[in-house]
């Protein structure tokens, strides 16, 4: 398990990445940074929003992990917490009847190929993700980065197969739902639009 010192630590360092621009008095936006508190009460909320019910100490430990992961992958936090949400909204337990398991809905042969034994762990779990999504990143580098990270979302839920077979977003309308709804909800998650 992780230990808090090591996640404030983490979270210190993305909050420092993380600025929001406010109105200055004459008119010029001001870049100001978020703290680390502030970053850690941002990401339990942006849980305790689609899990209520989820306990302190599960919100914190799964923030500990996409935050610490994230940040040693090279990932953006916010888009592995768009993937979870899109995925089994923070429920550990989550199964699907196609045998995706916990909060990334790894399917078994994808935990398998990133060292997950046991898909209940949130530290497994989360890092399950961060290095499926990773790799579908690493997968598409090619490409300019919209197509990059679009595509990789898609081979998130369908495979790159699909993705490489269709050279783009597969047409099954469960793939086509899901990159929107990844990335709308990322786009909020780093301050912009919906569209």
């Amino acid at each position: 398990m992780r230990s808090k010192a090591i996640c404030l630590a983490v979270v210190a360092v993305v909050a420092a990445f993380c600025v929001r621009a406010e109105p200055a008095r004459a008119g010029a936006p001001v870049t100001t940074k978020t703290t680390s508190a502030q970053a850690m009460t941002a990401y339990e909320s942006a849980i305790r929003y689609f899990n209520p019910g989820i306990g302190e100490a599960d919100a914190q430990r799964i923030v500990t992990a996409i935050l610490t992961d994230a940040y040693q992958e090279g990932v953006d936090p916010r888009l592995v917490v768009a993937i979870i949400a899109t995925e089994s909204s923070f429920d550990k337990t989550a199964r699907s009847s196609a045998g995706a398991m916990g909060l990334g809905q790894l399917m078994p042969e994808t935990a398998a190929d990133v060292d997950v034994s046991d898909a209940d762990d949130i530290d497994q779990n989360v890092r399950g993700t961060v290095l499926t999504l990773k790799g579908n990143l690493e997968h598409y580098a090619s490409l300019d980065p919209q197509h990059k990270f679009v595509y990789a979302i898609a081979a998130y839920n369908a495979g790159t197969g699909a993705v490489d077979e269709y050279h783009g977003v597969p047409p099954y309308d469960e793939t086509i739902r899901y990159v929107w709804k990844v990335v709308v909800l990322w786009r909020r998650l780093c301050g912009l639009s919906a569209t």
